[in-house]
């Protein structure tokens, strides 16, 4: 499958995700598949299953026109298992998007599992469109309510918000890796095609700087530091060769722990974009924490690139 490929299920935070996609797919002109996968059974029920999901994934797209403008969308119906499906699907697709849901701790591991191993196991961006709950939902704990802050779960943010903007923001978190070089040039191509402001944000501390040139034996102050954190970040903004007017797009240099940064920042954004090392194994839960934690509390829709 080509273009964007959004996984369904009948659920509230699915229809979100189509929402969502079917939005990208008018604004990035890729044409839109919707993507259910059949219970996994054997193969003498298959037939028969498969026949009733078709007819409840179509049902899912008519509503979904009835909801938006007229658009071009197919749909298709896989066997299960379901990370293995959908994997495979967007294989050759440009974005796999998936909804899920905000829920407490316990819940959000056990139910999250599927968007985790695809995040984890795909060669596609993925972005995940998190529902979160309402205070007529269920319960939550106490970290992850309707009223706790932004960042429960992850600390306070020692650096200052972005400022409020009434534009499109598209936030970008920013290293000196190659997947945040690619992180920012998906986000420069989005921000490019829908008017949107770029904001990349490098998140610096001086455990993740490396030392200063000339400073082996003596501390420099701490502006010498954060004027290296803005030239790693310039020379991002280079290699990823973006093409965003000047006035659209608003760099941003802050001391504090990545994910923390980025969560701030990505209240009121329309994106968050991060990029993921492919590394794997105890690799992966630990170099990955970042777009782990930015899943789990984001607040906006996270698209998640790995090189």
């Amino acid at each position: 499958m080509e273009g964007i490929v959004v996984g369904v299920n009948g659920s509230v935070e699915a229809d979100e995700a189509l929402d969502w996609a079917v939005m990208e797919a008018s604004s990035s002109g890729h044409p839109l598949t919707v993507l259910r996968v059949a219970p996994d059974v054997d193969e003498a029920e298959l037939t028969g299953v498969l026949d009733e999901v078709r007819a409840e994934t179509a049902a899912i797209l008519d509503r979904a026109r009835e909801r938006h403008e007229p658009f071009d969308a197919e749909y298709a119906v896989l066997p299960g298992p379901i990370p293995d499906a959908l994997l495979a699907a967007s294989a050759e697709a440009q974005m796999l998007v998936l909804g899920r849901r905000r829920r407490g701790r316990l819940g959000r591991r056990i139910l999250g599992s599927v968007s985790s191993t695809v995040v984890e196991n795909a060669h596609v961006p993925v972005t995940v469109v998190r529902h979160v709950d309402r205070p007529t939902d269920e319960p939550h704990d106490d970290a992850t309510g309707p009223d706790a802050p932004a960042t429960a779960g992850a600390g306070p943010v020692d650096a200052a918000a972005a400022p409020p903007s009434a534009a499109p923001r598209v936030v970008v978190g920013v290293d000196t890796s190659a997947p945040s070089v690619a992180a920012l040039r998906h986000g420069a191509e989005v921000a490019a095609r829908s008017g949107a402001l770029l904001e990349p944000v490098f998140a610096w501390q001086i455990t993740t700087l490396a030392p200063l040139p000339g400073s082996w034996g003596w501390a420099p102050p701490i502006s010498d530091y954060e004027d290296f954190a803005r030239q790693c970040l310039d020379a991002a903004i280079t290699a990823a060769e973006v093409d965003v007017p000047a006035d659209r797009i608003r760099p941003r240099v802050v001391h504090g722990q990545a994910a923390k940064v980025l969560i701030e920042a990505s209240q009121g954004a329309d994106r968050l974009v991060v990029g993921a090392r492919g590394l794997g194994g105890f690799d992966r839960l630990v170099l990955g924490s970042t777009s782990r934690q930015v899943l789990d509390f984001a607040g906006c829709p996270v698209t998640v690139l790995r090189a």
